[in-house]
């Protein structure tokens, strides 16, 4: 796999294809849930860690942040003091998603991680615990343990692991357990049975707990956008709302404001480059489809006028894109104002699809264009579809 994921899914033990399965997998959702071919993720990234930090698209439920956290400390009063036993975890995972799928009406969009692998008695290329465990160290749920300065990841957390036991001088040298997660609410009655109901709903000393921490999650311990918005009550359909702004600060309105144009650009571009593969499928195949011909001239008319206002260098300065992507965003730009065809901007999508994906690019490559198949573009969300899902589940139990 990639070096830039392995220390989430490094240490499981997993076959070549499970491998590869989990690095795509991973890639697919490396901004808003959809393949990144022409490289936004980085603008993506920006501003849902600034605004909505510790969030991921692949948070699905919210509970599960305190099912991952009672599960390491169940872990954790079985092995003090031994080594890290990911098998024991993967048992432990295995029980409370099995109660899961029995409490369920649907396993389909229930929310449930790996319930497909589950269900056939396999384990789970990534596990919930690794999905969640950014939002447990950015929301500040586990702390610095083991000598650490900050919140240990996952990988620090296992080498670590033994040394979270001590022996006091007195009492015989009675074992001291470090306490992972401070102030955590206590698991439901039942937690470590095999059965009996086990669902997502939030208890209310969970739902308080996750705003007290929350309100510390921005850099320096500032309080961001999500904790204001789930403090006032805010989780409108659209991220744009004047009810969102109202609640944000003024440098954070600036960044709406950069987030907004940027994501319409990257619809479009999008777009674009949907229409363009799927004609050069069409030519492939003998296929007359055009969903995303047909879409295109809308989407392109819906997002320009907000696409043109944007001011490139001032979005660099704010996301810390590098001079590629800026350079790409501008010949997008420039085509826009000049209301180039899908022609004009064919060479440009395939040069920058080229530089990120190599001969894995769909404008270049017929055997991956065989299989293709994506939804319409959209604009850039910024995570905003989970984060609204999470500022309800807290207003539900509050």
């Amino acid at each position: 796999m990639k070096s830039h994921i392995q220390p989430s899914i490094g240490w499981f033990v997993l076959s070549e294809a499970d491998r590869a399965s989990a690095n795509r997998y991973l890639a697919s959702l490396a901004s808003d849930g959809t393949r990144d071919e022409l490289g936004f993720a980085p603008i993506h990234f920006a501003f849902a860690d600034r605004l909505f930090p510790g969030t991921s698209v692949q948070h699905a439920q919210l509970r599960y942040v305190f099912f991952v956290a009672w599960g390491y400390q169940e872990l954790l009063a079985r092995t003090a003091g031994q080594r890290f036993s990911v098998d024991e975890l993967f048992e432990i995972e295995r029980r409370f998603s099995l109660r899961l799928m029995r409490t369920v009406k649907s396993l389909d969009n229930s929310g449930i991680s790996g319930w497909t692998r589950y269900q056939a008695g396999e384990r789970p290329i990534v596990r919930a615990s690794t999905i969640y465990w950014t939002a447990l160290r950015s929301w500040k749920m586990v702390g610095a343990v083991g000598g650490g300065d900050g919140s240990p990841t996952e990988v620090q957390l296992r080498n670590i692991w033994p040394q979270l036991v001590t022996r006091s001088d007195g009492d015989e040298g009675k074992a001291l357990v470090t306490t992972l997660f401070e102030g955590l609410p206590a698991a439901p009655a039942g937690w470590q049975n095999k059965t009996g109901e086990l669902d997502f709903r939030l208890r209310r000393c969970e739902a308080e707990y996750l705003r007290r921490r929350w309100r510390v999650a921005g850099d320096g311990g500032a309080q961001p956008l999500l904790s204001r918005l789930t403090d006032a009550g805010v989780s409108t359909e659209s991220l744009w709302s004047a009810r969102v702004f109202d609640v944000a600060t003024p440098s954070e309105r600036r960044a709406l404001v950069l987030a907004r144009q940027a994501a319409s650009l990257a619809c479009i571009a999008r777009a674009a480059h949907s229409a363009l593969v799927e004609a050069k499928r069409n030519e492939d195949r003998g296929l007359c489809e055009s969903r995303h011909a047909d879409a295109f001239p809308d989407l392109r008319d819906q997002h320009k006028e907000t696409a043109l206002q944007l001011d490139v260098d001032a979005l660099q300065r704010e996301t810390g894109i590098d001079r590629e992507l800026v350079g790409f965003i501008k010949v997008v730009t420039g085509w826009l104002r000049d209301q180039g065809s899908l022609e004009a901007i064919a060479r440009d999508l395939t040069l920058r699809e080229r530089s990120l994906k190599e001969s894995r690019a769909f404008l270049l490559n017929e055997k991956r264009r065989r299989d293709w198949r994506k939804a319409v573009a959209t604009p850039l969300d910024y995570r905003w579809p989970v984060v609204r899902n999470m500022i309800d589940c807290i207003q539900e139990a509050s």
